[in-house]
């Protein structure tokens, strides 16, 4: 009976603090998207995919190079938050590019209930060694602790690595920077 009382009194809690109040915003900007900005972030990927296909029809790698800014990213994310998956949908989704670190921040929109949050992640990669920190994550007025950061960074990698879709691109650097993603390195076959 105190198990049941006190599962529902830590439910109770979460809920109440985790969709109250949107997040600390403080560094964050309202990241302005238009139809130009999606037509190019487009653009940029068809250019991609065209290397791609370069390289794997001569059979050789390819050096390449791709940027983003967080107003392109962003028009790529959000129409993909914005769609029903199994956890909810993620409304006002958008990625901004501090350097060194991308912050993801949304509501998510789940069992009839409002969830901002902020995700930071600090990312690179230098000669093909990539590093991912999860530097900060934050549900409403909670932040998850760093054993609970270090899980959920294990688990997405775990989950990249076991057989996502990869992309024909053998990333030698990457790097963030204020307002943009660049990558470098070699279209495979």
């Amino acid at each position: 009976m105190w198990i049941v009382l006190a599962v529902v009194g830590l439910v109770i809690f979460l809920g109440v603090f985790t969709t109250r109040n949107h997040p600390d915003h403080t560094e964050n900007n309202v990241v302005a998207i238009n139809p130009t900005t999606h037509q190019r972030a487009q653009a940029k990927l068809q250019a991609f995919e065209a290397q791609s296909e370069q390289a794997r029809l001569s059979g050789k790698k390819l050096p390449a190079q791709i940027s983003f800014t967080e107003e392109e990213m962003t028009s790529l994310i959000r129409d993909w938050g914005k769609q029903d998956h199994w956890f909810g949908s993620i409304d006002n989704l958008q990625i901004e590019f501090i350097p060194g670190t991308c912050a993801l921040t949304g509501i998510l929109q789940s069992i009839n209930l409002n969830f901002p949050f902020r995700l930071e992640l600090a990312i690179s990669a230098e000669e093909s060694q990539r590093t991912a920190e999860l530097t900060g994550l934050q549900v409403g007025e909670l932040f998850a602790p760093g054993f609970v950061r270090t899980a959920l960074l294990a688990l997405a990698d775990r989950t990249f690595d076991a057989g996502l879709p990869r992309v024909s691109l053998s990333i030698e650097s990457l790097v963030v920077t204020n307002g943009e993603l660049l990558v470098s390195g070699n279209m495979l076959p």
